[in-house]
């Protein structure tokens, strides 16, 4: 069964189409890595699965239900997003930031239910911020930020769970544990959409990985195949160096270089 299709699916900014016909189809239960190059409508896609941002024309389909005939509050128990940063204009505690993640469930003036505090609790846990539950926010360090806000998108308890390059911020240690634990959802059935900067993480850790550029689909290629060269060049406009990671096989990413003889 697919999570997420899009079909037909036409978006642009200021009268300027960005997207044009475009159709995607997502597996449930997989995580699909979107790859391209600044301004390719990567973060826009992620937005128009969201419902953040709504498209001209075309459908979106989650679970075979239209998207735009479903209410906030079922989008918000399917679909948790986590975007590229977040602003807080007042001084939250951390765990008012999970808890936040609790938000379809709650009723107004109604008191979060145990079951509510274990949710919170157990994604604070997984993200290792639970030892900063009682700090603010401005306290915080940009990648201990962007751990609290995938914390309170787990703390959602959603089938679909979306990011936009959420790992960004994050010391090598926290990325691996985030990537880790990202794998681990995936393999428990959980869709995981991931908007990816570095290529080998992609081709690391996601079963899918969606090439894009100016809008388009160039490919969706399985990470655990061959790769040619030619949609990195496509794609990037450069050409790489490709080897095979020594424990996975899977293909690795390197830029040329320069000539350390001619400085070229």
């Amino acid at each position: 069964m697919n999570a997420v299709d899009l079909q037909e699916v036409f978006f642009g900014y200021h009268q300027k189409p960005l997207l044009c016909d475009f159709r995607l189809s997502i597996t449930a239960g997989e995580w699909l890595g979107i790859v391209g190059p600044n301004g390719a409508g990567k973060s826009t896609l992620l937005k128009l699965i969201a419902n953040i941002l709504q498209p001209w024309s075309g459908n979106i389909m989650i679970f075979d239900r239209n998207l735009k005939e479903l209410s906030r509050r079922e989008i918000a128990r399917l679909i948790a997003y986590v975007p590229q940063e977040s602003h807080f204009a007042f001084e939250w505690k951390v765990e008012d930031i999970v808890m936040m993640g609790r938000h379809p469930y709650l009723r107004p003036f109604v008191r979060p239910a145990p079951l509510d505090w274990k949710a919170v609790n157990e994604a604070m846990e997984l993200t290792g911020v639970i030892s900063y539950r009682y700090k603010g926010m401005n306290e915080l360090s940009a990648g201990e930020r962007q751990r609290v806000i995938i914390a309170r998108a787990l703390a959602q308890e959603t089938d679909i769970l979306l990011l936009d390059e959420a790992t960004s911020h994050l010391d090598l240690y926290h990325r691996t544990e985030i990537l880790r634990l990202l794998h681990k959802l995936s393999s428990r059935k959980k869709t995981v959409v991931s908007v990816v900067h570095d290529l080998n993480e992609a081709f690391s850790y996601c079963s899918r990985v969606a090439f894009m550029k100016a809008g388009s689909l160039v490919s969706c290629v399985n990470p655990e195949g061959m790769v040619d060269s030619g949609l990195i060049i496509r794609t990037f406009g450069i050409t790489p160096v490709i080897a095979h990671h020594p424990v996975t096989g899977r293909p690795q990413f390197f830029l040329p270089g320069a000539d350390r003889t001619t400085g070229q």
